[in-house]
Order: structure tokens, then C-alpha cells, then sequence
């Protein structure tokens, strides 16, 4: 569980083009939360009094109301780089704080750094943030986000540094001249409760596994974003 402070400063965004990523004898590790197995999953540094991660329904639910802290739901090895990570997601309740749903990629737990993508639905934003032990650096996107709709998340951190947040139809992308190492994805969610439903996880290091079914991957037009000045806060 992590404590949230809000971010005010919203950076100057310079699109170029570049192309799809496509990773060679990528492996992909899914789970589709058909069979309510979550032994592979791990809730970082739980509070049970205050989050709880399930399945229902075949859907992952994650859970926290505790004002300005966020609850990650981790899976699969520190030994993990230059991946990309999956799923539909949704909030579905929140009460008296700004929610968030997103992404957490590269994550080395009790190092305390990983990359973080999120919906912010008060706000009306995407954030791409880079989490260090005493600095958190974001770059903030126009996205207006609805309580109770599913959208499909891909994040991807790419080995030139390049870090990649796709919601449905809309990509926002940043550089990262010092990419942090390898580690661990998984799914968060901050003040709400939120659903989650087929992760998939592809990188050239990871092996095929998972309890999931495969899905079609569509390619998409990508758009980058030079990291501007960095700021801190979230």
C-alpha cells in the first residue's frame, strides 16, 4: 500500500511518431480469473484492515477507501524487463477521494521503485509516473474517464527508455533517459473499488504461462512524448 499526494503541474507534451513495438520470441503470460486461482498474485505490503484484492465472477476486484493511499495487486518475477502489460478495467465504486485505476510495471516491491500508469476519474487525466523511494516524477494527459465503464489498458516499458500508456484508442508516451530496472507487474487501484479482467503480460523474457486463454492483439498508431520537466508529487 502506498501513500498518494495530489500532483498539480501538468508538463508541455511534443508528439512524434514512431513505430509499433514488436518484440522478438516474446513470451506471454496470461490469467482470465476464470478459475479463482490467485496464488500466483500478491498483494504488496498489505493492510488488510484497509484493501482486499478477489475474483468474482470471473472478474479480479481490488478495494481500498482509505484516503490517499493506493493498494498493488503484483505478479511474476524481478527478473522481468522491457515488457508489456494488458487488461480491461474499470471502477465501479468510489466515496469521499479522487479514485484511480492503472498499471504497475517494473515494480521491485520493498526497493520501492516502478513505473505506475494511471486513470485519474476527478482530475480527468492519464499519468505516467516514475516512482523512486523519495521522488515520484509524473507527466499528466487530458483522458475524462466514466465510473462503471470498461477500458482496455497497455502499458509498455520499451528498452530505449520509452514508456507507453494505451487506453482503448489513445496512446501517450514518454522518454525516460534513465529507465529504472526490471521487476514485477501488477494492478492498482487508489481510493475505489475497481474490476479487472484478462492480463496479459508479453516481453522477450517472459515464459508463455498463466491460467488465461489467449485473446487478438490489435496493432495500433503510436504517438511519443519527450519527458519534459519532471515533477514531483502524484
Amino acid at each position: 500500500m502506498r501513500n498518494l499526494t495530489p500532483l498539480l503541474a501538468i508538463t508541455t507534451i511534443i508528439c512524434l511518431s514512431v513505430q509499433a513495438w514488436h518484440p522478438a520470441f516474446a513470451g506471454t503470460w496470461r490469467d482470465d480469473f476464470e478459475d479463482k486461482d490467485t496464488r500466483e498474485w500478491k498483494i504488496f505490503n498489505i493492510d488488510r484492515q484497509v484493501e482486499k484484492w478477489w475474483v468474482s465472477n470471473g472478474e479480479a476486484v481490488g478495494e481500498i477507501f482509505l484516503p490517499g493511499f493506493m493498494s498493488l495487486w503484483i505478479t511474476g518475477e524481478l527478473t522481468w524487463k522491457n515488457y508489456s502489460l494488458s487488461c480491461r478495467a474499470k471502477l465501479v465504486e468510489d466515496k469521499n477521494e479522487p479514485p484511480s485505476i492503472g498499471l504497475t510495471l517494473h515494480d521491485r516491491g520493498e526497493e520501492d521503485t516502478r513505473y505506475l500508469f494511471f486513470i485519474d476519474y476527478v482530475f480527468g487525466n492519464a499519468r505516467i509516473v516514475k516512482a523512486l523511494p523519495d521522488d515520484w516524477s509524473s507527466v499528466i494527459f487530458a483522458f475524462d474517464a466514466e465510473i462503471d465503464t470498461w477500458y482496455e489498458l497497455t502499458a509498455t516499458v520499451h528498452e530505449d527508455g520509452t514508456l507507453e500508456f494505451q487506453i482503448d484508442d489513445e496512446i501517450f508516451t514518454v522518454i525516460d533517459d534513465d529507465p529504472l530496472r526490471g521487476g514485477q507487474a501488477g494492478l492498482v487501484v487508489a481510493d475505489g473499488q475497481a474490476h479487472f479482467d484478462d492480463v496479459e503480460i508479453t516481453g522477450p523474457n517472459i515464459n508463455n504461462g498463466g491460467p488465461g486463454k489467449a485473446r487478438p492483439v490489435e496493432p495500433r498508431t503510436k504517438l511519443a512524448t519527450t519527458w519534459g520537466q519532471l515533477k514531483k508529487g502524484f
